[in-house]
């Protein structure tokens, strides 16, 4: 309907009578909407693998672009002879979502530069995409020993990468290097690239006696002693006995050092393929008969040189996509740097050529933290570790692989993905937690007394026990609201990891007791929550 009369509004009339679409009211004209398209996207841009190997993945992403909803088919070309992929081209991707796409290549293909191809199509619509693919001849492995460094090198014909164990301090890793370029800083036994173990009753920053195990040996410089080594032609092997990082607290003293209840055994082998890329394979065994509560051990600590200062990490919210790195400047000591959010379970350090050493811990937290020591001249160092909790009690066994890859760390990521997928073992680390009440010192009384606190795993939380004097006295209601936690853990998806109980302290004679409480998640990982000695005062 027109008003009589108005010229512009008959216009409009017309126009639309027509086919063609205008607004009306203010005087702005619009055309039809965009066609339905698609977008196509392959990261990461550059892949490197041997012959007679299996590539890192590559991830394809199909986005759907003005409600696009067809059917997307890719095709790659370009594979040296003999090349395969999985899937095998060619491969529908569903729109919106990401495929991975990995390539064997044979030990007969040839080597050198290769220009993948990659083309989307869906009924008149394609799109492309290139990846630089490089086949290189297969690594050559040594290993060797010289004085009391036992050494694995990795050798590409125009690359050697080097890894290094120091037996005269527990066989800790004290060189990870490039062409000659050690990232590592072993200035004293606290450094390298190892286990440093601890009791959540004793932290390690706290002004008591503490008990602290770390694999090179003590404060004092006194080296754990390597109780057993083999030497294969693919395969490093130590077992320690490592030191009480502080000696006088156990009896000991600078020329008396004092082995710990710990054993740590460590293999280390080439990972096949990627010749700069190595596992460590730990197994460490709490042979004692205490119980060294949970505490976050560094496992690994890694202490790398000044000269790798930028922190390297994904801190976004969709992992193994190949999303855009992040970097950080760690600040220096005395301050500590705050918990990243990193969940791809690695972190790097890297210098100006972003070349630098990644370290990935399969299974642990997501967040990583570390700190600068450059004030510390001339042996400065640069450190992280992952969230790694864990409770040594009687017979633990801490077991898991950690792997170490040199080079450019964009590289590095790629074979850290293809890492991932060789990874299928649950994670062996307990739940994070704390019981806030009661708390040391307190003093409980009545039949409600209040016994809380919050907790979670790598796998969903199934069961919290209170103990009290190491006797069961009640499971624990879990799964209450504590939107607090991610204010310091960030990006944790769940905040209903609040824990509370209540206790009739009449059944308990007055007194100091201790109130512990134990978490089991559903990997079956246990928990010990560090003890509150408390007192319970009820009137005769």
């Amino acid at each position: 309907m027109t008003r009589a009369g108005c010229p512009i509004c008959a216009l409009l009339t017309l126009i639309a009578h027509s086919g063609v679409l205008i607004g009306c009211g203010g005087g702005v004209s619009s055309s039809q909407p965009p066609p339905a398209d698609f977008g196509l996207l392959v990261n990461p841009p550059v892949v490197f693998t041997a012959v007679g190997t299996t590539s890192p993945p590559s991830v394809i992403l199909v986005s759907g672009q003005n409600g696009f909803t067809g059917t997307v088919t890719v095709a790659i070309s370009g594979l040296p002879s003999g090349a395969s992929s999985s899937p095998a081209s060619p491969f529908v991707v569903p729109v919106g979502t990401t495929a991975e796409v990995r390539f064997s290549i044979p030990v007969s293909a040839q080597t050198g530069a290769f220009s993948l191809q990659f083309s989307a199509t869906s009924g008149q619509l394609s799109k492309s995409a290139t990846l630089a693919f490089n086949v290189t001849p297969a690594p050559i492995i040594h290993t060797y020993q010289s004085g009391p460094m036992l050494f694995m090198e990795a050798d590409s014909g125009t690359e050697v990468a080097r890894v290094g164990l120091l037996t005269t301090w527990g066989g800790s890793i004290t060189e990870v290097s490039l062409n000659g370029v050690n990232f590592v800083n072993a200035n004293d036994p606290g450094r390298e690239v190892q286990p440093e173990l601890w009791d959540g009753n004793t932290p390690a920053l706290s002004d008591a006696a503490f008990w602290g195990t770390v694999q090179a040996g003590d404060r004092d410089y006194n080296g754990s002693p390597v109780l057993t080594q083999t030497l294969a032609p693919d395969s490093l092997y130590v077992k320690t006995q490592p030191l009480h990082w502080i000696p006088e607290d156990f009896g000991g003293s600078a020329g008396n050092p004092v082995p710990s209840d710990i054993y740590i055994e460590q293999w280390l082998a080439p990972v096949p393929g990627y010749w700069r890329a190595f596992k460590l394979h730990y197994k460490i065994t709490h042979f004692g008969s205490d119980t060294h509560a949970n505490a976050s051990q560094e496992y690994p600590a890694v202490y790398l040189n000044r000269g790798f200062d930028t922190f390297v990490y994904y801190g976004g919210t969709n992992p193994w996509t190949y999303g855009a790195l992040s970097t950080f400047s760690m600040p220096d000591l005395p301050q500590q740097g705050p918990l990243l959010y990193t969940p791809e379970e690695w972190a790097a350090y890297e210098d100006g050529n972003n070349s630098g050493l990644a370290v990935y811990t399969p299974g642990s937290f997501p967040w990583t933290h570390g700190f600068n020591a450059a004030g510390d001249s001339p042996n400065g160092t640069n450190y992280f570790v992952p969230v790694t909790p864990f409770t040594f009690n009687p017979g633990a066994v801490l077991e898991s692989n950690i792997y170490l890859v040199a080079g450019p760390v964009t590289e590095a990521r790629a074979i850290i993905y293809a890492l991932r997928e060789e990874e299928v073992n649950p994670s062996p680390f307990t739940a994070l937690g704390n019981l806030e009440v009661p708390q040391s010192g307190d003093r409980l009384s009545g039949t409600k007394a209040e016994v809380g606190g919050w907790t979670f795993g790598t796998s969903p939380v199934k069961d919290v026990q209170v103990l009290v004097d190491g006797i069961l006295v009640g499971t624990a209601t879990y799964g209450t609201y504590r939107p607090d936690i991610r204010a310091n853990f960030p990006n944790e998806p769940d905040t209903n990891v609040g824990f509370d109980y209540f206790l009739d302290t009449a059944g308990f004679a007055n007194g100091t007791h201790g109130f512990v409480v134990r978490v089991t998640d559903g990997n079956g990982n246990v928990a010990i929550l560090p003890t509150a000695q408390v007192t319970i005062n009820n009137p005769p």
